[in-house]
Formats: structure tokens, C-alpha cells, sequence
């Protein structure tokens, strides 16, 4: 019985409300009192439960003297109940989809060997509409000129960022780390990490290391695409800033430092003694 009425609980009704309908099936046609007593409902109670049951539709009263009660066959019932269930349902989707904001789930892909990365790459310059970010090394610019020259005729504009010591106009607006400068970089990424970023809504991030096998990730996440962006216009800047005052002066605002040799080198204090010694 008492799994029964949990059951009844489940489609919104009372454990008392429950109670009445269950005791009326079995015996129809009772009063007020008798439902009471039978059900084992209070009688202080069960004239508020058997209102309710009315307004339900799940019980009739009859107009006796008492009243007395019969409960709705049960077909009849799940039937009514089904309906209203699912004019409910079908009022709530209709609402609740005017109200939706659709998710956006920027998957990010995984891929590896150079061919694979490379191709990727290229059909992201390709396909670019308006504009492209570009950090590249030297051992990969040759295989991705094709496509930026394409790119570049179909009137995209193009930053980049090359770690390359022959200028090129193939490119478009292009900033270099000559070998002094990509050796550092080399040295403190331990790789050689080219990006391609594609009309600001999709990123290519390939990274290139001796001996191993290329890794890369795409995405259209825009978090990773600002991250990617504003990872290779500082690094612009600081070209800049470099070009401006000589490699020397920019060298000396971290030499005897720690922190900013580490930051800059990657290169911790008892890293660089050790070498120093060697040396």
C-alpha cells in the first residue's frame, strides 16, 4: 500500500488525497464521515482532502443527504490525468523554447603528425574572410606560403609573427624574431609553437618539436582565440619596443635579476650558475 501511494505522490497527489480515492474505490459511495474512518484520514481533515479530490476531477459528490462521494472509474482518471500531463508539457515547451538561449559548445580537436597540422593550417588561411593572426617559424613557412599568398589575394588582411632571419612579403604585416631572439624563445618553449588564428573566431595552435611527433589543437572557443591573439601581439610589441632601444638596453633591464631572467629566459638562478660554471 504504501508503495502504491508514493506512486500517487509522484503524479501530485497528497498521501491523504490518495488514501480517500484508494478507500472509495474498494467501497463508493461514502460520506464524509465514513471516508474518514475508513481511510484513516482525520475527520478534521478529510472534508479539505475530498474538496480537493473534487476540484481534480478524481471523485464526484453526490447530492445526498449527507453528501456522499464515488470515486471517477480509474481509465477514466489516468486518462484525464495523461491529458492534463501532457497540455502541461506541451504549454511549458512551447514557453520555456521562446525563452532558451541556445549553449555554444566550442569543441576543441585534437590532431597529430606534421602532414595532418600543416593541412589544417592551410585551409584556415584559406578559408579566412577578413583577417588572420600568424605566429610561424621558419622550418614551417614555406609549406603555409601557398595559402597566405592565396589568403592575401582574396583581400585578407594578415599579422604575423616569424621567426625567420630572410624577410618576406608573403605574409602581409609581418614582425620577425631574427635567430639572436628565436633562440631564446626556442630555448624557453622548449618547442617551436606556430598559430594561426582565423577571423577571430577559430584558433590552430601546432606545436613542432625535434624527435617527436607535432601535436596541435583547434578550436572555435573564444576564450582560447583571445588568448592565442593577445599571446602574439605582445610579442609584436616587444619587437618593437626591441627595434626601438636596441637589444642591448632591452637586455639589461633584466640582466642581474632573477625573476625577470626566469621570466624571460626560463632559466632559474641555480640553472643559470650551474651553466655559468660550465661555462
Amino acid at each position: 500500500m504504501e508503495a502504491l501511494l508514493d506512486k500517487f505522490e509522484q503524479i501530485g497527489f497528497s498521501k491523504n488525497e490518495a488514501k480517500v480515492y484508494v478507500t472509495l474505490l474498494k467501497e463508493p459511495l461514502l460520506n464524509g464521515y465514513e471516508i474518514s474512518k475508513k481511510s484513516a484520514v482525520p475527520r478534521s481533515m478529510v472534508y479539505a482532502v475530498i474538496a480537493k479530490l473534487v476540484s481534480k476531477q478524481a471523485i464526484v459528490e453526490l447530492r445526498t443527504e449527507p453528501p456522499t462521494y464515488r470515486p471517477v472509474p480509474i481509465k477514466e482518471l489516468m486518462a484525464n490525468l495523461k491529458k492534463q500531463h501532457e497540455e502541461t508539457i506541451d504549454y511549458l515547451e512551447q514557453e520555456l523554447a521562446a525563452m532558451e538561449k541556445p549553449v555554444e559548445v566550442h569543441v576543441i580537436q585534437h590532431m597529430e603528425e606534421r602532414a595532418n597540422i600543416l593541412a589544417a593550417m592551410q585551409s584556415l588561411l584559406r578559408s579566412a574572410k577578413k583577417e588572420v593572426w600568424l605566429s610561424a617559424w621558419d622550418e614551417e613557412l614555406d609549406e603555409l606560403r601557398d595559402a597566405a599568398e592565396a589568403a592575401a589575394a582574396q583581400g585578407v588582411t594578415m599579422f604575423s609573427l616569424l621567426f625567420a632571419d630572410q624577410e618576406t612579403s608573403s605574409f602581409g604585416h609581418a614582425f620577425y624574431h631574427r635567430q639572436n631572439s628565436s633562440s631564446i624563445e626556442r630555448q624557453r618553449m622548449g618547442q617551436r609553437l606556430t598559430i594561426v588564428i582565423s577571423d577571430d573566431k577559430q584558433v590552430l595552435i601546432g606545436s613542432f618539436m625535434d624527435g617527436q611527433v607535432p601535436q596541435a589543437i583547434q578550436t572555435t572557443d573564444p576564450m582560447l582565440v583571445l588568448l592565442a591573439k593577445e599571446y602574439i601581439r605582445h610579442d609584436m610589441m616587444l619587437k618593437v619596443v626591441s627595434a626601438k632601444l636596441g637589444n642591448e638596453t632591452l637586455d639589461s633591464m633584466w640582466q642581474g635579476d632573477d625573476l625577470l631572467t626566469y621570466i624571460v629566459h626560463n632559466i632559474k638562478k641555480e640553472q643559470h650558475d650551474k651553466t655559468e660554471r660550465k661555462g
